[in-house]
């Protein structure tokens, strides 16, 4: 056998296999590639006579009511470190309890209740001007919470009376 020969005999099934491949290929008529079938979208009915088909009215857009309590909800997590942080002060574990305040604040840090804890214990820990920093804070966080205000207006005038 020829070099020629043996390497049309190679090809062949290659040919084949070309062959049956794109005999498989559907085409739709006139060779084209068949069209995917198309959903039709029924039509709204004419008007009646006389009448003219009109578009809903749509309402505009208000916005949901603020809710009106001073303080907003506090995160589980941060309620449990308050928690802590006010069974440490007790305890007169006053470092521990700054630090659990300090560490609710990294994770609600408009939170105008955890300044004002902290600020009394930086106090209690003589820290005047930390403290009278923190109150301050604290009542500009406090929004309309009255109670909170005073509380650290009646801290900065002890930090005052003590200096």
């Amino acid at each position: 056998m020829s070099y020629q020969q043996n390497h049309r005999i190679r090809l062949l099934p290659v040919a084949v296999i070309m062959l049956l491949l794109g005999a498989c290929a559907s085409t739709g008529p006139g060779g084209a590639p068949p069209k995917a079938p198309v959903a039709k979208v029924p039509s709204a009915p004419p008007p009646a006579e006389g009448r003219r088909h009109e578009p809903p009215e749509v309402a505009a857009y208000r916005p949901p009511a603020q809710p009106t309590h001073a303080r907003p909800q506090t995160a589980k997590a941060v309620r449990s470190l308050l928690k802590r942080a006010e069974q440490q002060r007790a305890e007169g574990q006053l470092a521990a309890a700054a630090n659990t305040l300090e560490r609710a604040l990294r994770i609600e840090p408009n939170n105008a209740l955890l300044w004002n804890r902290l600020a009394h214990v930086r106090f209690e820990q003589g820290h005047y001007r930390q403290a009278t920093s923190l109150a301050q804070k604290s009542r500009s966080l406090a929004g309309s919470d009255a109670a909170l205000k005073a509380d650290n207006d009646a801290l900065i005038q002890r930090i005052q009376a003590r200096r």
